[in-house]
């Protein structure tokens, strides 16, 4: 390594970085805003999806939430053909971004179909055709998205710093998606205008954040002019990949956080509703401050990290966002608002760590693979990641909509629909606490096994 500089400033944990290494902000600032484009929907999907679907499209919760599960069958295809697609892929305009405004393209019109269902018998196909074109667009997007930051920065401790701009852009589109879309919802009239215009506001997210992705990374540099992944059978694919221990740690750690926000993101409109008797106003407020403490502890949580250790903090994090969120068996109509309001507060600091800290592992087993293998095979780790994720999130509004379905829960929002039987009301706290505390535990258990730390990761030259 080379002695530090101006250029290559000295990290404080001990590595230089070197000017390749030092990504620049408006690089940064580019790649992070393509988050937006992907999440913006993602949170809306996730978050109103189900009770649009169940309260003003007039599908059953329990067929809905199986439908939305079922869907997910597709992304198990669709994710690593584009995976291996953007691998293999050259063009001056690189392998991964033509890819990036192909997805972005689709999911404007995704977000145009998912909320403008109609009723009756059309209802179940054009949800399921809706859920289809949302997963290719996801899949054109964030496949080879999520392959970008291990091409552009070798540094253990640069790629943390690049992945807190995505997570910033995350609390950013989650923000739109989940404060303003309310908000935008009531001033429309509610029910179907109100998701209407919701669709319309997502789209030009979409197409916005997608496009300035798109050309706001023309000029960066990316480290992928080593040898692609060769082709190679299913199998052959997936035994490799097993051999990255890290890689495959890291998809169980995934896998049942993500199932604990999915959960919880579905079961909220809920609990706002049924439990808190709160409106949609005050549940936009609830994430507005739950999004924006999340934007502002970003820096402090990248700082921790170079000098605590991503694993020990990912695991601390992951025990306190758990207790959090136990903490909702506990409330009810004569909750005050102010509690309601710190449970954001608490959530949005420690759930900015876990996602900061859960997404800058992913880069390092890529980092990690190349160095085993000296193969460029970042999309089919991401693919498969991005699966996982997918898996996780279905996982989460099927169990939603099936523990609903099964406790009487009475669709709706007339006066029956006001007066819930105590069965639903106790699945909704089930829902939001006791669930997402049992997947938060297991996780941090699987934590323990996850050691590829900045020394093990340097135990192996770079290529």
């Amino acid at each position: 390594m080379s002695a530090a500089t101006p250029e290559a400033p000295a990290d404080p944990a001990g590595e230089v970085l070197t000017p390749l290494a030092v990504l620049p902000l408006k690089t940064c600032l580019a790649w992070g805003v393509g988050t937006v484009a992907v999440a913006a929907l993602f949170n809306s999907v996730n978050v109103l999806l189900l009770r649009y679907v169940v309260d003003y499209a007039g599908i059953s919760a329990g067929v809905a939430g199986a439908m939305i599960g079922a869907s997910k069958l597709y992304d198990a295809v669709i994710d690593p053909v584009v995976g291996a697609a953007s691998d293999r892929h050259r063009s001056k305009l690189g392998r991964r971004r033509p890819f990036l405004l192909a997805g972005t393209v689709l999911l404007a019109i995704a977000a145009l179909a998912l909320f403008n269902l109609p009723t009756g018998q059309l209802a179940l196909p054009a949800f399921l055709f809706a859920l289809l074109l949302y997963a290719t667009g996801y899949a054109l997007f964030s496949v080879p998205y999520m392959a970008m930051p291990a091409e552009m920065t070798s540094s253990y401790h640069e790629r943390s710093r690049l992945i807190s701009f995505r997570v910033a852009a995350v609390a950013v589109a989650s923000l739109l998606a989940v404060f303003i879309g309310p908000v935008l919802m009531a001033w429309a009239g509610g029910g179907q205008p109100g998701h209407r215009a919701l669709s319309i506001f997502l789209a030009a997210v979409v197409l916005g954040a997608g496009t300035a992705c798109f050309f706001g990374t023309a000029h960066a540099s990316f480290n992928a002019d080593s040898a692609a992944a060769p082709r190679a059978t299913w199998a052959e694919k997936a035994r490799s990949l097993a051999g990255n221990r890290p890689f495959v740690m890291l998809l169980a750690i995934k896998l049942l956080q993500l199932m604990a926000l999915a959960v919880t993101q579905a079961s909220m409109p809920f609990l706002f509703r049924r439990v808190l008797q709160l409106d949609d106003r005050m549940m936009g407020i609830y994430f507005l401050i739950f999004y924006s403490t999340m934007i502002a502890v970003q820096p402090l949580w990248v700082r921790v990290a170079r000098s605590r250790g991503k694993r020990k903090m990912y695991i601390f994090a992951t025990l306190a966002y758990a207790a959090t969120f136990s903490s909702w068996y506990f409330v009810d109509g004569d909750t005050p608002l102010m509690a309601v309001f710190a449970r954001a507060l608490v959530l949005g600091a420690v759930g900015g760590a876990v996602l900061l800290f859960g997404q800058s592992l992913l880069p390092d087993t890529m980092e990690w693979d190349y160095r085993r293998t000296g193969l460029r095979r970042e999309g089919m780790l991401s693919a498969v990641y991005t699966i996982i994720e997918k898996i996780s999130y279905a996982l989460g509004a099927a169990v939603t909509g099936i523990i609903l379905g099964n406790s009487g829960y009475i669709q709706g929002i007339g006066v029956a629909a006001a007066n819930q039987p105590p069965s639903a009301i106790t699945a909704i706290y089930l829902l939001a606490s006791v669930i997402p505390l049992g997947f938060l535990a297991l996780s941090a258990i699987a934590l323990l096994f996850y050691d590829l730390d900045e020394k093990k990761l340097n135990s192996l030259p770079r290529r």
